[in-house]
């Protein structure tokens, strides 16, 4: 047997006013039926809830333990609830967003800017993951968009690609190549490198380019987020490339960034779903982020030329 809805709010109840007599007024029910009920409880669950001394209640360890997952499930519904009265009253407003941790910590945030400019009070959710796992989300859940590196080809969804500039070098402000305006592939020679894991695109083009050059570098550390690239690097550690979003999120907190004679483009994709599946707020984000690109690549733009 398993546990009714009316039981559970019959215990939730016993568990707040220890006494069947409140606990029958709160509910709108007699003594001797919560006294029958409870001893269902008891049976269904296989412990004793409760210790009775007088006419108070005393909960077990069990109880106490039991209502931990009880007042869960009645959050949940109360969730419920008030969504659908959100709905009801035509105020349910809410844009659900997969990215890459690099996105997350260098492009949404002015980007929702704009779009909470347009669209004040909707509610944001963020889904932040590496790219396997992300897309592979995209598939298997629900999102109103996703913002990846890779394009991402999927029957009834499409895929919009950005240029968001080219690839670029970090470093701290005291490394000697921060004196160089520009960066060729020999600059780089035997230098600690800090990269993304080998299974990151831009990861593979890039070790491709030195290599066709025939320029070995000292691939000092792996590491998946852009975060933690910055931090490493900021620590001295050795010289990264990342992309031009990131770059700019990076400068003026001791690291510089400096341009690479080899141009490596970096797109920016926005995957959307079906089009019966799409909410009615992407468009309004994606207008957002297209804004926010050419911002930054003009913020870039000026930085290093």
């Amino acid at each position: 047997m398993r546990l009714t809805h009316r039981q559970l709010e019959i215990f939730q109840s016993l568990m707040q006013t220890l006494n069947i007599t409140a606990t029958a007024q709160q509910l709108f029910s007699s003594q001797p039926t919560i006294s029958r009920e409870l001893k269902n409880i008891e049976e269904i669950v296989g412990f004793q809830l409760f210790y009775r001394q007088n006419r108070k209640l005393e909960p077990s360890q069990q109880a106490i333990a039991l209502n931990i997952v009880v007042q869960r499930s009645f959050v949940s519904l109360d969730e419920i609830f008030r969504t659908a009265q959100a709905i009801r009253e035509d105020r349910l407003k809410r844009l659900s967003i997969a990215c890459l941790p690099a996105f997350a910590h260098a492009l949404i945030p002015q980007a929702l800017r704009l779009f909470l400019a347009q669209l004040p009070g909707t509610s944001i959710k963020i889904h932040s993951l590496e790219e396997a796992a992300l897309t592979r989300d995209l598939v298997s859940k629900f999102f109103d968009l996703g913002i990846v590196e890779g394009k991402f080809d999927r029957t009834a969804s499409s895929t919009i690609a950005l240029y968001a500039g080219d690839l670029v070098c970090v470093m701290p402000v005291s490394h000697h190549l921060a004196q160089r305006d520009v960066l060729h592939p020999q600059d780089l020679a035997g230098q600690d490198f800090i990269y993304y894991s080998e299974e990151d695109s831009y990861r593979r083009q890039v070790d491709a380019f030195f290599s066709r050059a025939n320029i070995s570098r000292r691939l000092l550390i792996e590491t998946t987020t852009a975060p933690s690239i910055g931090s490493l690097v900021r620590s001295g550690l050795g010289v990264s490339i990342v992309n031009p979003l990131t770059a700019l999120a990076f400068h003026g907190d001791g690291l510089c960034v400096r341009p690479l004679a080899h141009k490596i483009a970096y797109h920016v994709h926005i995957w959307q779903p079906e089009p019966a599946k799409r909410g009615p707020f992407a468009s309004i984000f994606i207008r957002a982020l297209e804004e926010t690109i050419i911002d930054m690549r003009a913020r870039l733009d000026r930085l290093l030329y």
